[in-house]
């Protein structure tokens, strides 16, 4: 298993909220979902172009 860092940062209360229940209810990991949502969003076309432009791969 790979080290894992702690990342922080906020979000509303609305979003927090949705976020929890909807995790809860697909029984699934908080910490998990977290950073399937950012890979998700580094994964958008224009956040690889400037991965790819700044060489920031892995």
């Amino acid at each position: 298993m790979s080290e894992k860092k702690e990342l922080r940062g906020y979000v509303s209360p609305e979003l927090n909220r949705l976020f929890r229940a909807v995790v809860a209810l697909k029984d699934k990991n908080l910490s998990d979902t977290i950073a399937e949502a950012l890979e998700d969003w580094l994964n958008k076309p224009e956040n690889q172009e400037l991965i790819k432009k700044h060489n920031l791969g892995k």
